[in-house]
């Protein structure tokens, strides 16, 4: 530490692309010196795999339903409740691709994407809803509980995240 400065966090050094850090203490005096990894290095693919996985478990959650009615119903039942499920996870989908849209951003920028991200998920829901029931006249039992399973899927993703270290 110099004379007279007081620094709990030494100065640092941000690349171009903004995926690495280096502090100056740490710099070698060469022009190509190799630049420390952070964590922010990696937040839009783990966003983008976090999405992945929450959309597909979603829809292995939706498919047990759909077959069950298909088996025990009729396939029109199971086709009501698999699009249930689907348009969740869709849903779940485009909240994802806009919230994570910004990337690495300001907290008012992640603010207004995450706002603009659920009016666009429900958005989603009541378009899919109007057309699944009223234009492609699908059964409304099946296609709630396919919905509801598809929610099921998200909250077990969660407590699936939440577990993991």
């Amino acid at each position: 530490m110099r004379r007279g400065r007081l620094s709990i966090m030494p100065p640092a050094v941000v690349t171009c692309d903004g995926s690495y850090v280096q502090t100056r203490d740490s710099a070698s005096p060469c022009a190509g010196c190799d630049p420390a990894s952070v964590t922010m290095s990696d937040v839009l693919l783990r966003g983008k795999r976090l999405v992945a996985r929450v959309v597909l478990l979603q829809s292995i959650c939706a498919l047990p339903v759909a077959l069950l009615y298909f088996v025990f119903e009729d396939p029109r039942a199971g086709l009501a409740a698999l699009a249930g499920g689907l348009i969740v996870a869709a849903g779940s989908a485009l909240f994802g691709w806009r919230m994570f849209k910004p990337g690495i951003a300001a907290g008012a920028t992640l603010t207004t994407a995450m706002y603009a991200a659920v009016a666009l998920k429900w958005l989603w829901f009541m378009l899919a809803l109007y057309l699944a029931i009223a234009r492609l006249k699908l059964e409304a039992a099946p296609l709630l509980i396919g919905m509801a399973a598809g929610f099921a899927g998200y909250w077990l993703a969660l407590g699936r995240l939440g577990r993991r270290k």
